[in-house]
């Protein structure tokens, strides 16, 4: 009777601690699932899968944002150090600081802060680069220069980004050998649909003297704006070797800007 009773509570001690840990390993289990389930629905509400633009959307999304960037901005002024250095027979370099201040809609004055090496680079290169945005900014060259469909065929390179895209990596090839054009690769931020960085040579060689010329410029957001930060060119040149010139930008100063009508928000990255 002992031995009996003994095992009758055994069973009955088991009996519950087996149907406990079962029910343990049920709710484990449904709390898993559960977890996985909202885990799911939060990532695919965090990082939505976003369709690429095609071209012609990203182009007609950047020339309208950067008409309204360019009627928005209305005065600001910033600093430039410009370094220049030959490197072959000779070796020489120069250096300038300028300032720059630009009034709406096409107005850039400079005043030249310092410089000092070659006076001859000084003079035929670095003081010419001054004039030739001047040039740049007049409202014809503005026209024929700016990155649309009409001075240049563009197409998809790329997509930087997922699954959310950061940049439209766009190829342009000019459709006219003018010299404020350019041929190569231009970084589209996808949010704001300016361009943040170009990797290009010239559409036109500027001289005999010149068998090729690399050039990278990169760009910074300031408030609303997109404006240069960084221009780095480097040029075969024929005999003497060759050249690299570097531009910083900085030190900006927004003096005059409005308000951007900023449409474009809900619309960037429509579901296709």
């Amino acid at each position: 009777m002992v031995e009996a009773n003994h095992t009758f509570k055994m069973r009955s001690e088991n009996g519950p601690t087996h149907r406990g840990i079962l029910r343990t390993v049920i709710l484990i289990e449904l709390c898993v699932l559960m977890t996985g389930s909202i885990l799911a629905r939060s990532s695919a509400k965090e990082n939505p899968v976003i369709h690429p633009l095609t071209v012609d959307q990203v182009v007609e999304r950047m020339t309208r944002m950067n008409l309204e960037r360019s009627e928005a901005l209305r005065s600001y002024s910033s600093v430039r150090v410009y370094h220049l250095e030959l490197k072959g027979i000779v070796h020489q370099s120069a250096d300038m600081v300028a300032k720059m201040t630009y009034h709406w809609p096409d107005q850039k004055e400079f005043t030249i802060i310092s410089e000092s090496g070659s006076e001859l680079m000084r003079n035929r290169v670095l003081k010419a680069i001054l004039a030739a945005e001047k040039e740049a900014m007049q409202k014809e060259n503005r026209e024929r220069t700016a990155l649309n469909m009409n001075n240049y065929d563009l197409s998809l390179a790329g997509v930087d980004g997922s699954p959310q895209p950061r940049y439209y990596v766009l190829e342009a090839k000019p459709k006219a050998k003018n010299k404020f054009l350019f041929k190569g690769k231009a970084w589209v931020d996808a949010r704001d649909f300016a361009v943040a960085r170009i990797e290009a040579e010239p559409a036109k060689n500027p001289s005999w003297w010149t068998k090729k010329n690399d050039i990278t410029y990169t760009y910074q957001k300031l408030g609303d704006f997109w404006l240069p930060a960084h221009t780095e060119s480097i040029t075969e040149v024929r005999i003497f070797g060759h050249t690299v010139l570097d531009i910083e930008y900085k030190d900006y100063h927004l003096i005059e800007t409005r308000e951007l009508q900023t449409y474009l928000k809900d619309e960037q990255h429509p579901q296709q």
